[in-house]
Order: structure tokens, then C-alpha cells, then sequence
């Protein structure tokens, strides 16, 4: 018989490029057809009557809501972003704690052994071993490679993510 008499064409939602994607589907086991993948459907541009208007910049609402303290600090917390609790609040105690020259030389130290412990990184060879300074917890937060590094492996975990449930619908077909 024909395959084509066997397929039927289904539509499925990308939700990490948001295309409609098609793709044929076998009759009778209901399984998806890999090799007959169909490429993406776009929405197609009708004339210049048929065009929606373009999209402007989303303001804030105006009127007697948007001037509630509970709305002005949710738009604080919105413009300020996610990481809305200061580290440096941590240093507080310890200027209390210890004299204000020790405090100095105490940072300057932590400064030091942090770009120190970069370098030794950099020229380590065994990827499980890593070198941190005394206090890497207050002073990563400030240092942009630290930074950097802890954002690219949380892109990092983002694409395992995506590679797995890649994987998991690619064994489902086979």
C-alpha cells in the first residue's frame, strides 16, 4: 500500500521558537514519523487592510490602583529585578564586629585571595577540584567572572533540561 494512505497530519506547538510545527503521524500505531518531519508553518502577511496594529511598549495602568503603595512596590520590585536582597548588608556585622582597620585589611585580604584563587583555577587541570576564598560567598557576588560562571551553568542546566525531554520524546517514537 501507499504510506501516504496510512499517515495522518498533526499540528504541535514549539514551545521554545513558538512555531506551529507539523508533522505526520502513523494511522495505525499512532506513533510520530521522524523522517517525514514537515518544516514550520508561518503565519502568512495578508494585505495592508488585514494588518493588525504594530504593538507599542507596555506601560503602567494609570488611575487609582497604580498609586497604592502595594502596586508602587510591586513596580519597584518589577524595574529592580529579581535580586532584590543586597549582599552587602552581610558586611553590616562585621564593621560592627571588628575595628574599622582590621575591617579594611580584612577585605583587602579577601580581594587578594579571591583574584588568587581565579588564577589557580585557571591553570588547574582535575575538573573536580576548585580553589575558593574564605569568604567566596560575600565577594562572588561582586566579581564578574563569578558571576559569569554561575550564570553559564545555569544555562547550562537550562539545556540539559531541554536535551533530556529532547531525548525523552525522541525515544518515545522509536
Amino acid at each position: 500500500m501507499n504510506k501516504s494512505n496510512h499517515t495522518v497530519r498533526k499540528f504541535c506547538y514549539d514551545d521554545e521558537t513558538g512555531e506551529t510545527v507539523t508533522y505526520n503521524v502513523n494511522e495505525e500505531t499512532g506513533e510520530p514519523l521522524l523522517d517525514a518531519i514537515s518544516p514550520p508553518i508561518y503565519r502568512q502577511v495578508g494585505n495592508a487592510t488585514d494588518a493588525e496594529p504594530k504593538e507599542k511598549y507596555m506601560k503602567f495602568p494609570r488611575g487609582y490602583m497604580s498609586k497604592t503603595k502595594k502596586f508602587q512596590s510591586l513596580k519597584a520590585n518589577i524595574i529592580a529585578g529579581s535580586n532584590q536582597i543586597s549582599h552587602r548588608l552581610l558586611l553590616i556585622p562585621t564593621l560592627m564586629i571588628f575595628p574599622s582597620l582590621f575591617c579594611v585589611l580584612l577585605m583587602i585580604l579577601e580581594v587578594y585571595l579571591h583574584v588568587r584563587c581565579h588564577k589557580k583555577n585557571k591553570m588547574l587541570n582535575d575538573p573536580n577540584l576548585y580553589y575558593r576564598s574564605p569568604f567566596h560567598v560575600v565577594t562572588s557576588t561582586f566579581c564578574g567572572v563569578c558571576r559569569d560562571c554561575d550564570t553559564a551553568s545555569k544555562i547550562g542546566q537550562l539545556q540539559d533540561q531541554r536535551r533530556n525531554r529532547y531525548d525523552y520524546f525522541r525515544g518515545i517514537a522509536i
